[in-house]
């Protein structure tokens, strides 16, 4: 019988949750996981040079997202190519610098669309989104928890004194804002500077790029500050993403786990509401091979139930 989704998470529940953080800070889970989703959104570049550091269905459910929340994002090599750069350097003509220099504008356009939408959302909107995501009154204990969760005991105790008076909400729009602020100028700059050469470079170049800075606006974030165009799954795939030690350990336990060990794990987190209540059988086509449209978590198959014995 199916634990029920409904049930009320319980103090063990919430506990279950604190340690996993306690463990390994969210930043610090995050962090190679943002530096790999890089890597795959230059499109793998020098994939024979490059050294994964995440186990492989990591990478299979960067792929889904490419194909649905970033389907839009374009490649610095599909947006911009030299084809003389020899020749760009000393062209002085838009003549001359076409025969250099291949555009598309329309790409170029979407960049600069979505540097503006996420600039926005930083400066304007991530403290409304932040306090929908985290409700409940800020007080201390609270904050400092949100605290030692997202960036770990130490962090909290080497800031302390810079934190005082202030919401976990407030320091983490602070911290967001001080990370692509200093970016917002150079390129406001850049985008004048596109725009100016569209302008010289002819009309279709001016429609292009601004048809795809509004594209752009709407690439990564819808007007609400959600992703947009998220798949049915995003939600259990973001979950599988920063567990990402807790299931390497499952793959590299010895007998390896099954599929039914990760379903019990996962469920006091699924009646925390970190993660959506899935049953087993939706978790097993979850982790399927990538050629049966899954993400390739290769645990061992679910545990065999036992046959009824015969009368």
């Amino acid at each position: 019988m199916p634990i029920q989704a409904t049930r009320e998470p319980s103090a063990a529940d919430k506990q279950a949750l604190k340690e996993l953080f306690y463990q390994m800070p969210f930043l610090q889970r995050g962090q190679p996981l943002l530096a790999e989703m890089m890597w795959v959104l230059a499109r793998r570049p020098n994939p024979g040079q490059h050294e994964k550091i995440l186990q492989n269905y990591c990478y299979n459910i960067f792929d889904v997202f490419m194909r649905t929340s970033l389907k839009g994002f374009p490649s610095l090599a599909e947006t911009v190519q030299v084809l003389d750069q020899a020749g760009l350097a000393s062209a002085k003509t838009i003549a001359e610098i076409k025969t250099c220099l291949r555009i598309h504008w329309k790409n170029l356009g979407r960049l600069f669309g979505l540097a503006s939408r996420c600039f926005r959302y930083g400066e304007l909107e991530a403290e409304a989104s932040l306090e929908r995501d985290t409700p409940g009154h800020s007080t201390p204990e609270r904050d400092d928890e949100l605290f030692k969760v997202v960036a770990g005991q130490q962090w909290l105790d080497e800031n302390r004194s810079q934190l005082a008076g202030k919401s976990f909400n407030t320091v983490a729009v602070e911290k967001l804002n001080q990370r692509i602020g200093p970016q917002f100028p150079k390129v406001m700059e850049a985008e004048l500077m596109f725009q100016k050469l569209a302008y010289e470079w002819g009309p279709m170049a001016m429609q292009e790029f601004n048809e795809g800075m509004a594209e752009g606006l709407t690439i990564l974030l819808d007007k609400d500050g959600e992703l947009a165009g998220e798949s049915g799954r995003s939600g259990i795939y973001f979950f599988l993403l920063v567990v990402w030690p807790e299931i390497k350990a499952m793959l590299e336990s010895n007998p390896k786990k099954t599929l039914t060990d990760l379903h019990e794990w996962m469920q006091p987190f699924m009646r925390v509401g970190v993660t959506a209540y899935i049953e087993i059988e939706t978790l097993r086509d979850v982790c399927a091979p990538p050629s049966q449209n899954g993400i390739g978590i290769s645990l061992r198959p679910l545990k065999s139930r036992r046959s009824k014995s015969s009368a």
